[in-house]
């Protein structure tokens, strides 16, 4: 058969391959924090048949291959494609198909991972949930990991977004919510799975960028390219203690009551291709920044229209700190597009605002626009009393933060000559 989705793709980039035995409890944790780029694990112990791959979505040029954009105008394609979702087709085949196992015992079936030492418990975290907004609307994608519990039960951890929503509803009527798993998927679902935007179906974001197909199960829209399918429910009655786990700030979430999803029947290709993203890793954090910075780009568009880059840094966990490029033309404009920052992204804690010729993505040209071209007594601004992110264990109890602007542009009618950067 001709390979497609995830299959394909691999094909198309530079791929590093581990063909000994690894096992999933810690030792592909240890290759996913040394490596970098993407790794395929070819021999994975107890998964005879199975194969893995990591740091999937390692770097933004990886995904604009994925996406087939130019790079260096990725953040702007994909603002601009938000709010122009493409149809996809059907189709009443998928290679998936090929097995499947009813009421399954999933540790026999899919290749659970432990990921740190300090919590011994098996995670899937390449895992996203298929489920359609009741009683009976869009289709919506998102990442979540999955604590394995017992048998064919997981914990999932829902965050108080779209499926979250889903869930209460269908929880507040007395019923479960249908959902299907997938895992091992082309990097443009993946992308739009973890995009949040308000009404999004994100298979239809994806399908801008990436052709495929979906088959219908229980009423369900699932890429007929996936490696794994789990079908089964979140049900609305039963909650298990779930955590503790490495968040993308590289620091331990806490324990909490999660609810419980039940698995049916787990379908997957021959020689399956299993999803495993490192806690905390450099993939973790660029699928949760990245699709961030287009809803921030739209935003702060709409009050400094000469927006020209967002980068949320590693340094600020992909997702508390941004660097904003603009071509000034106002006094103040500095401090707005900082403060539009603030408003679409509430997670972020620190904006820097720098004039276009920096490159956001260059930690010493970010520096060195601080060094020479702020004095902070007029360029920093601090916020008192905002709601901080959840992730900020700097919050404390109150989850009270204080967020500040840095505004580093040069005054509007300042010569440039004397600010330019020869080397």
């Amino acid at each position: 058969m001709k390979p497609n989705g995830l299959r394909l793709f691999l094909e198309e980039i530079e791929v590093d391959r581990v063909r000994k035995p690894v096992s999933t409890e810690l030792c592909i944790a240890d290759y996913l924090k040394r490596h970098r780029g993407p790794i395929l694990f070819e021999n994975i112990k107890g998964y005879p048949e199975y194969r893995g791959i990591g740091n999937l979505c390692y770097s933004r040029e990886i995904i604009a291959k994925a996406l087939k954009v130019d790079p260096d105008k990725l953040v702007e394609k994909l603002a601009s494609a938000l709010d122009k979702p493409l149809s996809y087709d059907y189709t009443d085949n998928a290679p998936f198909l090929e097995n499947h196992e009813d009421d399954p015992n999933l540790k026999d079936i899919v290749p659970l991972a432990i990921f740190h030492e300090k919590c011994r418990r098996y995670y899937t975290t390449g895992t996203i949930v298929l489920a359609r907004e009741p009683p009976d609307g869009r289709m919506n994608a998102s990442f979540h990991r999955l604590m394995w519990v017992e048998g064919n039960r997981f914990a999932i951890r829902l965050v108080p977004r779209d499926l979250y929503r889903f869930y209460m509803w269908n929880k507040e009527h007395g019923m479960d919510t249908k959902v299907a798993v997938v895992c091992g998927i082309h990097p443009a679902i993946c992308l739009a799975a973890a995009t949040s935007y308000p009404d999004l179906n994100e298979l239809s974001y994806a399908r801008i960028f990436y052709e495929f197909k979906c088959i219908r199960i229980d009423g369900l829209d699932i890429p007929s390219d996936a490696e794994f399918v789990m079908v089964g429910s979140i049900l609305h009655d039963e909650e298990w203690e779930e955590g503790p786990f490495i968040d993308v700030t590289g620091t331990w979430d806490k324990v909490r009551m999660q609810p419980i999803l039940e698995v049916d029947r787990v379908y997957w290709r021959s020689n399956p291709i299993w999803h495993f993203i490192l806690p905390g890793g450099v993939e973790h954090k660029l699928l949760m920044g990245l699709p961030q910075e287009p809803r921030i780009y739209r935003i702060v568009k709409n009050t400094v229209p000469s927006i020209r880059k967002v980068y949320l840094t590693p340094g600020g966990c992909s997702w508390l700190h941004a660097v904003i490029s603009i071509d000034k033309r106002n006094e103040g404009e500095g401090v707005n597009a900082g403060l539009a920052a603030l408003a679409a992204h509430p997670s972020l804690k620190l904006v820097i605002v720098v004039d276009s010729d920096i490159d956001v993505y260059s930690y010493e040209e970010v520096e060195w626009a601080l060094a020479t071209r702020l004095q902070p007594d007029r360029g920093i601004h601090i916020v008192r009393g905002a709601h901080g992110s959840t992730l900020d264990p700097s919050t404390g109890k109150t989850g009270l933060t204080s967020k500040w602007i840095i505004d580093a542009t040069l005054p509007v009618e300042a010569n440039r000559e004397d600010y330019k950067r020869e080397w």
